[in-house]
């Protein structure tokens, strides 16, 4: 298969019910170790991955899929992408048809672009040019600008645009299907977060073992900069939903801003970032309940004030809600023993935000793909964890 994101992969999977069932069937059919084939090779990709029939590709691929889902925005999720770009990738440049391709790609007429254009565009004139050269400067491929311009990072200089179509040679469009690949990998994961605890244990013991392969292959990485895990707070990179709900809001709004997303929201940012499952415990992440008192509840205390009435003065008993949304049930001084008494709220997903509290939701440029308001902090922690990576690794190399 050339993409598992393509038309071809989207009928498979709706042949199985849809994205849900098909994740229930893939244990079925594979194993653990036939997934983990695709990415712990380290030089080339295998021949029998390169070589497997669609149905196994598409479900060994989906079930790494299912696997980070559990905890994304990793340096396993970075190992699922880099090693399945490999292994698509070779078999894009060994195919003659990209029309398999989840790109929006139209071949190009001979006669669509005027002949003078193209004797410009692929150097015809240039007899000493080569067949392998020649075919690179090929425009083959067209694309609409509306599609093509959000995948594109280069410089439009040196692309031809004609009546709302981006002309493309074959490296351009592959180019363009890397970035649309790692888009659509992250997509699915964060759309998967949601399913994660209707998946079977297959994908737990799978992302057991993706971990331990990131950790091998990350292992420098890790020690130098840590991975995802219980830290300080980053007000900076939070979702525009929580940032709204800290600010205060009117009555209609407050409980569930502070009380149902607030207290969730802050609580797993600080505690447990990156839950193993969904019926996790405070006092699984931690010993006793300092973090709360000194770091959480005062955050939460704080934006009830900030209420248009202020919600604490407004309803007393609100706080003994908040810990029952913590999991310690409905109590006013709970211990760390009482953990697990009632369940400790997950933060709601954007949908269900957008349903309950539309005002609260004003998406920025990272919201995109993301479905619920913990994967955009992760999301922003990772991206902020790589830029400190490239900071360490240029001094570095000033200092050499």
């Amino acid at each position: 298969m050339l993409d598992p994101f393509g038309r071809k992969a989207r009928e498979t999977i709706s042949e199985f019910g849809g994205i849900e069932d098909f994740l229930l069937k893939i244990p079925e059919y594979i194993d653990i170790e036939e997934a983990l084939q695709r990415v712990s090779w380290k030089d080339e990709p295998p021949e029998d991955v390169l070589n497997m029939e669609d149905w196994k590709d598409l479900m060994t691929f989906y079930a790494l899929l299912g696997a980070l889902s559990i905890s994304p925005y990793g340096f396993e999720m970075e190992l699922v992408r880099d090693r399945n770009v490999e292994i698509y990738l070779r078999r894009i440049r060994d195919s003659q048809s990209l029309e398999e391709l989840s790109l929006n790609v139209k071949r190009v007429d001979e006669k669509e672009i005027p002949e003078r254009d193209r004797l410009i565009l692929e150097k015809l004139g240039h007899m000493e040019l080569g067949d392998e050269e020649r075919e690179k400067l090929r425009i083959a491929y067209k694309m609409w600008l509306r599609h093509f311009l959000p995948l594109w990072d280069g410089n439009l200089k040196g692309i031809y645009i004609k009546n709302s179509w981006a002309y493309l040679r074959r490296d351009d469009v592959l180019s363009l299907w890397r970035k649309a690949f790692e888009r659509n990998i992250e997509r699915a994961v964060n759309l998967l977060y949601d399913l994660r605890d209707d998946l079977p244990g297959f994908y737990s013991e799978l992302h057991e073992r993706l971990s331990e392969l990131a950790r091998e292959q990350f292992k420098e990485r890790i020690e130098a900069i840590g991975s995802v895990g219980a830290e300080p707070l980053r007000f900076d990179l939070f979702p525009p939903c929580v940032r709204r709900a800290l600010s205060g809001v009117g009555s209609g709004l407050r409980n569930y801003a502070i009380t149902v997303l607030l207290t969730s929201f802050l609580s797993y940012a600080r505690i447990c970032p990156n839950p193993p499952r969904r019926n996790v415990r405070i006092k699984d992440c931690v010993k006793d309940l300092s973090v709360i008192e000194r770091e959480i509840l005062p955050l939460i205390i704080e934006a009830g004030n900030r209420c248009s009435p202020p919600l604490f003065e407004d309803q007393p008993n609100e706080i003994k809600n908040i810990w029952y949304h913590l999991g310690f049930g409905f109590t006013e001084k709970p211990s760390i023993e009482d953990s697990g008494n009632t369940t400790w709220y997950f933060p709601p997903n954007c949908d269900k935000i957008r349903a309950n509290a539309p005002e609260l939701c004003r998406p920025d440029r990272f919201c995109r793909g993301i479905k619920n308001p913990l994967t955009y902090y992760l999301k922003r922690l990772y991206i902020e964890r790589r830029k400190g990576e490239g900071k360490k690794e240029g001094k570095g190399e000033e200092n050499e």
